[in-house]
């Protein structure tokens, strides 16, 4: 090894080329594993220093001479910030510098004060994503299978349930009309989403990681559907025929009405959202057959807590707040950051770890725009809360962030 490095500093081995190629390439490993070895005196600056090199692993733009002046600017504001004082380069040191963390670096990160180190033994995984279902599927009565490969498809059954419109550039045609209560179903996987006209006229969205079971062509006493997941509902008026959504847990009665539906399997609450008309909530269970009827005003939410099998209502609700997902709009107010990633990992299909310094319970508001980026998406959250975050792949790292850095 260069003697050089014996007198190294923390900022002089985060600016080495040789260095920074070892942290994130492991090139000459071993070489520089026989040197940490064989000075301890300089293992704890190495250490800092590798893991200041390793925050920066962003992925790279390609940049202009001239932006070296800037991506060094940023360098420095990371030193000014740990060590309370300036230091006066010059320009030519400075573009050269500028031109080795041209690797690691893209303007505009927002790296001073970042300390991201990746240890797999402090990150737990708090949101993961379902594995089972990969592709967004529509399975009719017949068991033909159809794929749908748009990131938010969008089908419509004919009155007679023989004929459907997907994405309104496909049309399927059944010569023979379904049988009666012949049922079909739409699964969605976390990461999609689809609208849906109904062969009665009600529409459905249906969110992210969900399922929706429906008959091709209603007839009968009534029109039942059964749902596992999350779906607004805009049901076509007919007072003779009610519609019947049922999750399992409850069954949802209406004539015609505008009303959201959250059952998630991993959640222990159950949620109904009433914008406009009014629905009945009966629990079907075996053992509450009998069981007194729930009704919900315009406004209203009734939420029941599946372990306790207890239904409670709450009045004047903000109904834009639990409904805005259908518009590709995410709002929160004073939700917990753990909320809000299981939310984000329902929408992008993305999974979530965190170091245990996260504080998961901690109540932010906002609001985000689902049509951007995830990357986008986390700057906002990064912004409301105390966090620090890197998306590898389909995981998002999430620490918190600190103001001091530990030095030696």
């Amino acid at each position: 090894m260069d003697n050089k490095y014996f007198k190294y500093s923390v900022e002089d081995f985060t600016r080495d080329l040789n260095f920074i190629n070892w942290v994130n390439n492991g090139i000459n490993q071993k070489e520089w594993e026989d040197f940490v070895r064989e000075n301890p005196n300089l293992s704890k600056d190495i250490n800092t220093a590798r893991k200041i090199v390793y925050s920066l692993r962003y992925n790279a733009k390609d940049l202009q001479e001239e932006d070296g002046v800037e991506v060094y600017k940023k360098i420095e504001a990371f030193f000014t910030l740990y060590h309370k004082s300036k230091r006066t380069i010059r320009i030519r040191k400075i573009m050269q510098y500028a031109a080795i963390f041209v690797l690691v670096l893209s303007i505009g990160a927002a790296i001073p004060i970042v300390y991201f180190t990746r240890n797999s033994d402090k990150f737990s995984e708090i949101v993961s994503k379902p594995s089972n279902i990969k592709e967004a599927k529509l399975i009719l009565s017949s068991g033909e299978e159809i794929l749908l490969n748009k990131k938010q498809s969008d089908l419509q059954f004919n009155a007679a349930g023989n004929q459907i419109k997907i994405d309104s550039d496909s049309i399927i045609n059944y010569d023979k009309k379904p049988d009666q209560n012949a049922m079909a179903q739409v699964i969605i996987p976390y990461g999609k989403r689809s609208s849906m006209l109904l062969s009665d006229g009600t529409k459905v969205w249906l969110n992210a990681g969900s399922k929706l079971v429906f008959p091709q062509k209603f007839s009968g006493k009534n029109r039942k559907v059964f749902l596992n997941g999350e779906a607004f509902f805009d049901v076509f008026k007919n007072n003779d025929v009610p519609f019947i959504v049922s999750t399992g847990n409850m069954n949802v009665t209406v004539q015609g009405t505008e009303f959201n539906i959250r059952n998630i399997d991993s959640d222990n609450e159950m949620e109904v959202v009433l914008v406009e008309g009014a629905v009945s909530l009966k629990d079907n269970s075996m053992l509450h057959v009998l069981g007194n009827e729930i009704r919900l005003l315009p406004n209203q939410k009734a939420v029941l807590n599946k372990t306790e099998n207890k239904t409670t209502i709450e009045s004047n609700v903000e109904v834009a707040y639990y409904i805005s997902w259908k518009e590709g709009l995410l709002e929160f107010n004073s939700e917990s950051i753990l909320n809000v990633f299981k939310r984000l990992s329902q929408f992008y299909n993305v999974s979530f770890e965190t170091e245990s310094g996260v504080e998961l319970n901690r109540k932010i508001s906002g609001k985000l725009d689902l049509k951007e980026s995830l990357e986008d998406v986390m700057k906002v959250v990064s912004d409301a809360a105390p966090i620090s975050f890197r998306i590898e792949q389909d995981k998002v790292l999430v620490i918190s962030k600190i103001n001091n850095m530990p030095m030696p």
